[in-house]
C-alpha cells in the first residue's frame, strides 16, 4: 500500500492532490511521474499553492464539474496562470442541484433514499452515457502540447477517479495497484468528508443517519469494479471499451501511451 507522502504534493487549499503516475505495468515498463496529476477542486488555493503549480509546469486542467459546481466554487487557475482549462462535466444534467434543490430533495426524499445505488447509478452513467466526454479528455491528454496535465473534479474522488482508473489501466498498470490507487482517495478525503456529512445531516434535518449518507463520502471497491467488469464483459478489455464505446482514434491511445509510459 502507498503511504500519504506518496506521489503527493503538498498544497494548503487541497487534500486530494496526487500524480498518478510512477507505478510498474504489467510489461515491466514504468507509468512516468510529472506528467498527468489528479486533485479535488481549485477554489481554495493559496497563492504558495499558485506558486507549488507553476513549479509543476501544467499546461492544461480538465474540469470535469457540472456548471453549477464550477459557479459555486470558481478556479483560482485560469489562463492567466498560463494553463489552459477545458471544461468537461461528466454528469448528467439532470444531477445539478442548486443548494436549495438538494435542500428540498434531502427534506422530501431523504427515507427513501438508496445512496448506495445512487452512486452505483453516477459509475454506470460515467462509462456507459458519457463516452463523448471520455472521448474529449482522453484525445486532449494524447496530445504533447497539452501535458502536464490535471484532471479534477469537486471532490478528485469518483469523476476523477474513474478516468485516472481507466487511464492507469489503458496503460498497462496491474488491476490490484489501479484499486489500491483509487482506494487510496478515502484516506486523503477523510476529514472533508466529515465536514461534508454534518453539512449533509443538517441539510436533511437530521433524518439521515452516518450509516446512510456513508456511500456518498467515500470511494467504494464495489463501485469501480461494477463497471470495470461490465466493460470486460462487454469489450474484452480497456482499449477496446475506449476505442469502440468512446469512439477515440487508436492514434490517440497509441499517442497517450508513449507520453505515459517509459
Amino acid at each position: 500500500m502507498r503511504t500519504k507522502g506518496e506521489n503527493s504534493v503538498q498544497f494548503d487549499g487541497l487534500y486530494n492532490f496526487r500524480d498518478i503516475g510512477g507505478f510498474k505495468t504489467n510489461e515491466g515498463r514504468r507509468m512516468k511521474k510529472g506528467i498527468l496529476f489528479r486533485s479535488d477542486e481549485l477554489s481554495r488555493l493559496t497563492q504558495n499553492d499558485i506558486e507549488v503549480f507553476d513549479q509543476l509546469k501544467i499546461k492544461l486542467i480538465c474540469d470535469l464539474r457540472t456548471e453549477q459546481e464550477q459557479k459555486s466554487k470558481p478556479s483560482k487557475l485560469n489562463s492567466e496562470n498560463g494553463v489552459q482549462v477545458i471544461n468537461i462535466s461528466i454528469q448528467d444534467k439532470s444531477q445539478e442541484f442548486t443548494h436549495f434543490e438538494f435542500f428540498k430533495f434531502l427534506v422530501c426524499k431523504s427515507n427513501s433514499i438508496n445512496f448506495e445505488q445512487l452512486m452505483k447509478d453516477m459509475y454506470h452513467s460515467m462509462a456507459f452515457i458519457n463516452n463523448s466526454k471520455i472521448n474529449e479528455i482522453i484525445t486532449l491528454l494524447s496530445q504533447q502540447n497539452n501535458i502536464p496535465a490535471l484532471i479534477h473534479c469537486t471532490g478528485g474522488k469518483d469523476r476523477t477517479g474513474f478516468i485516472s482508473a481507466i487511464i492507469q489501466l489503458l496503460v498497462g498498470v496491474p488491476y490490484k495497484i489501479v484499486m489500491e490507487e483509487y482506494l487510496f482517495s478515502n484516506d486523503l478525503i477523510a476529514p472533508k468528508m466529515k465536514k461534508i456529512e454534518k453539512m449533509i445531516k443538517w441539510m436533511s434535518l437530521f433524518q439521515l443517519s452516518t450509516e446512510r449518507v456513508k456511500p456518498i463520502l467515500e470511494v467504494r471497491q464495489e463501485y469501480l469494479e461494477d463497471v470495470y467488469n461490465e466493460i470486460i464483459i462487454q469489450y474484452g478489455d480497456i482499449e477496446t471499451y475506449l476505442c469502440k464505446a468512446c469512439k477515440i482514434q487508436k492514434r490517440s491511445l497509441s499517442d497517450l501511451k508513449n507520453l505515459l509510459l517509459e
